[in-house]
């Protein structure tokens, strides 16, 4: 018996049909050589179109469950003995499927900064130069063929004019490498650089960076931080450290700045142990309340550092487009490494974004981001300040989150549940930690791109309902 569900948030009609009649198949149900109904009967018992009958049946036959013979309607087929074997579950399974419709429909406000609200994505500002892009000269030439593996040089040309204008950074185009996203980019630096290095790593630091070197089985070893970010006051000059991950402007989570002392030392021994620094810039525009920090790579004279910036935090974080800027001295080693790769990135969003970024468009977009995501983390200050318990808000000067400060210890995973149950989805911060057991157990992560400001009271009202007891 197959019973269809109808409406907004369910499978497609075709797509429940072929579920159910390939678990029946796999579950003995329905035998081998079995006729099943055609595809008109069918349809009309469900009060379907043929056409999705046709579908479910058609996805069927190519996987192997049913044939169809000539004259002589569907069979079911013989199934190996894995799969008749017990009842598997199907990557289709309408149960899961629907515990998982209502765990999402019950969260209300989703407190990640892995998403933007949709009002946030400029998209006049984007079809104009989209539209622009695609009308350049020499464009269709372009699109026909393979595309160069450092990107297209417009783009790198006017990365290399916006950091020097706003980061400090002096570079040329050929030191600048377009990748899709902080992941690629530090995996090509490990295939380049040599799998199974020694990377030296803040603590906490980004969970993501780390998969990637662990990947790369590359060696992590931490060094914790304090009030002034990263201190390698500690370790010895004869430390074989290849790799410095950092994020030297807005540490990753904890959000202080290293100073301009601490960064001179950092230089020091990546000079003094031949290591290299990977400065991973990831929100550097979103300043609040002075200027943007200069780049550790602004003082990079003994040329050690390797920048990496991304787009995704203006744009979208579904963009998908970063890049490197390499040290001079590896250069041309890297490109002869990956000179048979070609670019994974668009090319038509790499020269809108070229447009974009020269038109002075993108300056615009980020002081409005700035304004947007200030009027938020203030609402959200001022939410927690109402708080019979004293509940602190992480001081922030940029990005797009924050850490909630509890005033003793509490079970993260207990506290993330009660503000759960009233719609709210945060976040723990041992995620964060490589050593689990060294995260502080008063902290939560909070995320604010995804929620409006309008909505920020009511979300304040059910963390007071959840958390303030």
């Amino acid at each position: 018996m197959i019973n269809l569900k109808k409406g907004k948030g369910q499978r497609p009609l075709y797509e429940q049909i072929y579920n159910q009649i390939k678990l029946d198949i796999i579950n003995g149900y329905l035998s081998p050589n079995e006729r099943i109904l055609g595809t008109r009967t069918l349809a009309k018992m469900l009060d379907v179109s043929r056409n999705t009958v046709d579908r479910a049946y058609l996805q069927l036959t190519l996987e192997g469950y049913i044939e169809s013979r000539k004259n002589a309607g569907f069979y079911v087929l013989r199934l190996p003995k894995v799969l008749r074997s017990g009842k598997e579950k199907n990557s289709f399974d309408e149960n899961c499927m629907d515990e998982e419709v209502l765990r999402q429909d019950h969260i209300v406000y989703d407190l990640t900064n892995s998403s933007h609200t949709s009002n946030l994505f400029p998209k006049k500002v984007w079809k104009k130069h989209y539209i622009t892009a695609l009308e350049q000269l020499e464009l269709a030439e372009k699109l026909s063929n393979l595309q160069p593996f450092q990107g297209d040089v417009a783009l790198r040309k006017e990365i290399c004019r916006y950091l020097e204008r706003i980061r400090g950074v002096v570079c040329h185009p050929r030191q600048v490498i377009i990748t899709s996203g902080l992941q690629q980019s530090l995996d090509y630096l490990c295939q380049f650089l040599g799998k199974s290095k020694n990377v030296l790593m803040e603590e906490p630091s980004y969970p993501k960076a780390r998969e990637i070197f662990r990947k790369n089985s590359c060696n992590i070893s931490t060094e914790k931080v304090d009030d002034k970010g990263l201190y390698i006051g500690n370790l010895s000059n004869t430390s074989k450290i290849d790799m410095i991950y950092t994020t030297p402007s807005h540490q990753f989570p904890l959000g202080m700045i290293m100073p301009i002392s601490r960064r001179q030392k950092l230089l020091e021994f990546s000079e003094q142990n031949n290591s290299f620094v990977i400065e991973d810039d990831y929100d550097s525009e979103l300043r609040y309340y002075e200027k943007p920090v200069p780049a550790l790579k602004s003082i990079d004279y003994s040329d050690r550092v390797i920048y990496l910036g991304t787009f995704s935090k203006i744009l979208s974080p579904s963009f998908r487009m970063s890049y490197i800027v390499l040290p001079e001295q590896f250069t041309e080693g890297f490109l002869e490494r990956f000179k048979l790769h070609n670019s994974t990135v668009n090319l038509i969003n790499q020269i809108a974004l070229a447009n974009v970024l020269s038109s002075g468009d993108y300056d615009r977009l980020v002081r409005k981001m700035n304004h947007i995501f200030k009027k938020r983390y203030e609402a959200f200050q001022d939410g927690f300040d109402s708080f019979q318990i004293p509940i602190k808000v992480s001081h922030n000067v940029s990005g797009q989150y924050f850490l909630v400060n509890f005033p003793t210890k509490i079970n993260q995973s207990e506290v993330i549940k009660r503000a759960l149950d009233e719609g709210v989805k945060v976040y723990d911060t041992m995620q964060f930690w490589q050593d689990e057991a060294e995260c502080p157990h008063e902290h939560l992560f909070l995320g604010f791109s995804k929620i409006e400001l309008e909505d920020i009271p009511d979300c304040m009202k059910r963390l007071k309902k959840a958390w303030d007891i």
